[in-house]
């Protein structure tokens, strides 16, 4: 599938500041699965710009912008083209600091004694595929999905008690039991695209990739569906903290205000 990604953010300040700091992760990312055609990643005003590809140990694409100041508005857009498939990705490699940092407790997805409960209650887990998808199924069940009711710094544990959250508290949770199962599993950052010939404007999403059998194979406890070609990853890591689309730092006592918007179109496809 064809897909073009339009991303717009914008940071205001209620006075000006210095010495800000952007690490972006928002370009998608080329594996086995998906290709990045090409992109193109405007910041106003503008200010060096240093693109790092690969730069971390999930192979994720991290962009760093730095200015001096003073600013009062800084807006970054993103313009992108990616090719996806079926295909499931080899990349990363499961290197031991990785299995390392797939297999850990964090504080979004904990060993905690709700998240530890429902991954004994699944059962066996000595084929991780079928248990991922056990998993998968019951956090679709128990949890509903609802916009607005989970705040950004939310646990696992957050969902497990209030019973509502997004798709970035599925993750978590699903990863938690996974990973106190033995089982390594990342979080995944992207993009949900639609079919086709269609476009969409709330497509921002998250799910999990679980290694085995010398790949990743990728769940979404939010929509009960497998990864497939209308996903679009942008970055890879232990749980949110690790791959959020923006995070920063600057020097001054400024009110911060925040805008995003996101535009996905699928694309036909000439046939070869």
């Amino acid at each position: 599938m064809l897909i073009t990604l339009d991303w717009h953010s914008a940071y205001r300040y209620d006075v000006p500041v210095r010495l800000l700091n952007m690490e972006l992760h928002v370009v998608p990312i080329s594996d086995d699965s998906q290709e990045l055609i090409a992109y193109t990643l405007e910041v106003d005003p503008p200010g060096p710009l240093n693109v790092h590809l690969r730069a971390d140990p999930f192979g994720n694409s991290v962009q760093r912008v730095d200015l001096l100041g003073p600013v009062a508005r800084v807006a970054v857009s993103l313009r992108a083209e990616v090719r996806t498939s079926t295909a499931l990705s080899h990349e990363p490699p499961l290197t031991p600091l990785l299995r390392a940092l797939a297999l850990g407790a964090t504080r979004r997805a904990p060993f905690s004694a709700g998240v530890i409960a429902l991954a004994e209650e699944m059962g066996d887990a000595s084929n991780p595929i079928a248990y991922a998808g056990w998993l998968q199924a019951a956090i679709a069940d128990r949890y509903e999905y609802l916009v607005g009711h989970s705040e950004v710094t939310d646990t696992a544990d957050d969902l497990i008690a209030s019973g509502r959250g997004v798709c970035q508290d599925f993750a978590h949770l699903m990863l938690g039991a996974l990973r106190s199962r033995g089982i390594p599993a990342l979080y995944v950052s992207g993009f949900l695209a639609p079919d086709e010939g269609a476009t969409v404007s709330d497509a921002g999403h998250a799910w999990v990739r679980v290694f085995a059998d010398g790949a990743w194979f990728g769940f979404d406890p939010a929509n009960r569906r497998a990864e497939g070609e209308h996903y679009i990853v942008t970055a890879l890591g232990r749980d949110y903290d690790d791959v959020a689309p923006v995070r920063g730092s600057y020097r001054g006592m400024a009110e911060e205000s925040w805008s995003a918007t996101i535009q996905v179109e699928s694309m036909q496809q000439t046939p070869q």
